[in-house]
């Protein structure tokens, strides 16, 4: 498409084109109109924020992109090149030019790309913006190819360690204040989750009739509350007609979901009240939500995936769903008002979303979108009073290095809907599970089955036919990683004193200034890909050994190490040692291979705390008094 393509006989004719009908065979969109409806690829484009020649030049994108059989077009491409589109006449217009045909010079895609700079927006989305101008060089509007995208995004982005910046990982004990608030939150509230929607119900329509008996808006809100206090007498909710305390709940509900799921945000809001499945394997209940995989098959067709999670997600499910019946209802009221049966069908589905707008606020649609959500997250933390303390930013700044310095002490971290996936990948990896999910009030929910699952998912799997989310894998993976390597960089280069056999060669090498030691981050992650570098945690230190397969005797392993932090948790698991023995002794039990054991294991660890210098009284069988 060259400059005069606008005036072109061809592109004159596009203008009667009808771009989609109905399922009666009646044209529904035409090229003509703002919003085309695709039903046959379930996608609305709608073009009501671009102008002029800019709306003209991205519907000609568009329709040679809908109508060639050979590009594959998703959803998510129609967004970026959309976003791209809505973004670059922003640029492009304060620049003064009127169209994407300003880029052709020189001088003037310079000034657009000054200015797009100015915008500070992040790599990813500058890469998906690009899209967009990829598409207007194979179309003709721009002459010349950009440079390698990456790189543009790069610069445009003001990204200069590679572009990328990742997706945020919440503190530990960051997350476990947020997810056992969450889960005391819905905890809570389960139970009450129909007087909820009702006391919402009567308390909407009583404020809005309110407004035609009185004029103080305060007489109104304390006439609605009086209506409602039959019902309220058992739940302590905050009733206010902009809906934030519900928006509070749908916060909580939210995390409870992401948290224990690792689903992605589209993946959450494809839910619906019966996505919650309980199947048995192996005389294990297993807990699985089921909902639409974000990622297509070829042709994008959608695709139905299970998670395994928790028992307490389908009281978050239930909660949210049921505390929403109210707003749900007067959608489904709206939709049957609706003459067009395709246009019913699908506002219909929108209604069975799990995250449901209220009606009454202005919103247009009935299924949430990221900004509410995100909101209702916002809404929901900055209820909990937890602020960020020195420890917190210290684990911040290592586990999000592309934003180091971005949380202060004595701030409150406000994650993403993205952050929940990355945090559970992160501590599947760090913890085993264990330390995220060791919330007080959340063992009586918990099921072994999540664990069993993460320990031999294949089997489980297939033994339910279920799809793996192959990218959560490659995800934890890749966490697992960061993790070893970060533990082997501390190890090599960091920790002030080291002990175990390992331990000691590592300490020695590094006396003696060995380049084989003092390996950077990189090196070290190469070398963990291949496989040359391994460790694996154990109670009582770190094992080097590729093929260990923790049953070993960890007091004589050649492959230990013991970092300080792990000799003062040995420190009191000598206590108990010695306690043991102790009282074996005194019970003249005969059980002598036991109790060397028991000695021996107190000796090794008093030697590991000599070398790490910490002060402990020698034990001794000698000192022991006997009656």
């Amino acid at each position: 498409m060259n400059a005069t393509i606008i005036n072109h006989p061809s592109f004159k004719n596009l203008t009667e084109t009808i771009i989609s009908y109905d399922t009666e065979g009646n044209p529904y969109s035409y090229y003509t109109s703002d919003e085309w409806v695709l039903w046959s690829l379930n996608m609305t484009i709608n073009f009501a924020r671009l102008s002029g020649k800019f709306k003209l030049q991205a519907k000609f994108i568009y329709y040679n992109l809908i109508t060639n059989s050979t590009l594959k077009i998703t959803s998510g491409s129609i967004k970026n090149i959309m976003s791209g589109a809505i973004i670059f006449e922003k640029c492009i217009t304060a620049c003064g030019g009127n169209s994407y045909l300003f880029l052709n010079e020189d001088k003037n895609y310079r000034k657009v790309l000054i200015e797009a700079k100015s915008k500070n927006l992040k790599f990813r989305t500058w890469t998906n913006n690009l899209i967009f101008i990829s598409n207007l060089y194979r179309e003709g509007i721009l002459l010349y190819d950009i440079a390698v995208a990456k790189d543009l995004a790069t610069y445009l982005s003001g990204n200069d360690n590679g572009g990328v910046t990742q997706t945020l990982c919440i503190p530990e004990r960051i997350a476990n204040s947020y997810y056992s608030e969450a889960l005391k939150f819905v905890e809570n509230y389960h139970p009450y989750k129909k007087e909820i929607s009702e006391t919402y119900k009567i308390y909407i329509q009583e404020y809005e009739s309110g407004f035609k008996k009185y004029k103080s808006h305060d007489t109104v809100r304390k006439n609605a509350r009086k209506k409602t206090l039959q019902i309220m007498k058992n739940i302590d909710i905050q009733l206010d007609y902009s809906g934030h305390w519900l928006s509070r709940l749908r916060g909580a509900c939210y995390i409870v979901i992401a948290a224990f799921t690792g689903c992605r945000d589209g993946e959450i809001r494809s839910l619906n009240l019966e996505s919650y499945k309980e199947k048995k394997y192996a005389n294990i209940i297993v807990p699985t939500i089921n909902g639409v995989h974000t990622k297509p098959n070829i042709g994008g067709v959608s695709r139905e995936t299970s998670w395994v999670t928790i028992p307490s997600v389908k009281k978050a499910i239930e909660l949210l769903w049921i505390s929403f019946e109210f707003a749900r209802e007067h959608w489904r009221e709206q939709a049957y008002k609706i003459t067009h049966e395709d246009e019913k069908k699908v506002f219909l589905k929108k209604c069975e979303s799990l995250f449901i707008n209220l009606p009454h606020t202005g919103s247009l649609n009935p299924n949430t979108g990221r900004q509410a959500l995100t909101d209702s997250l916002s809404s929901f933390i900055k209820y909990i009073p937890y602020l960020s303390s020195l420890e917190d930013v210290k684990e911040f700044n290592i586990l999000n290095p592309s934003r180091y310095g971005d949380l202060k002490v004595g701030k409150r971290l406000l994650p993403h809907p993205h952050a929940f996936r990355r945090t559970f990948a992160v501590y599947l990896v760090k913890n085993k599970l264990a330390s995220l999910l060791d919330i007080k009030y959340q063992f009586k929910h918990m099921n072994i089955a999540m664990t069993s699952w993460y320990a031999n998912q294949a089997n489980i799997a297939s033994h339910f036919d279920m799809m793996l989310d192959t990218e959560l894998q490659a995800e934890i993976a890749i966490e697992n990683q960061n993790y070893v390597t970060d533990t082997l960089y501390y190890i090599y280069n960091e920790a002030e004193t080291l002990a175990g056999p390992e331990g000691r060669r590592i300490s020695n090498l590094r006396i003696e200034g060995s380049t084989a030691i003092y390996l950077n981050k990189e090196e070290i992650r190469e070398q963990v890909k291949q496989g040359r570098l391994s460790i694996v945690e154990h109670p009582g230190g770190y094992c080097t050994n590729p093929n260990c397969d923790r049953i070993c005797d960890m007091t004589t392993c050649q492959y230990k190490i013991v970092t300080k932090d792990q000799a003062f948790v040995l420190y009191k698991v000598r206590e108990k040692l010695i306690n043991k023995y102790t009282s074996l002794i005194y019970s003249d039990v005969d059980i002598p291979n036991i109790i060397s054991k028991i000695y021996f294991e107190i000796k090794s660890i008093e030697k590991i705390l000599s070398e790490h210098k910490i002060d402990c009284e020698i034990f001794s069988k000698e000192n022991l008094k006997y009656d």
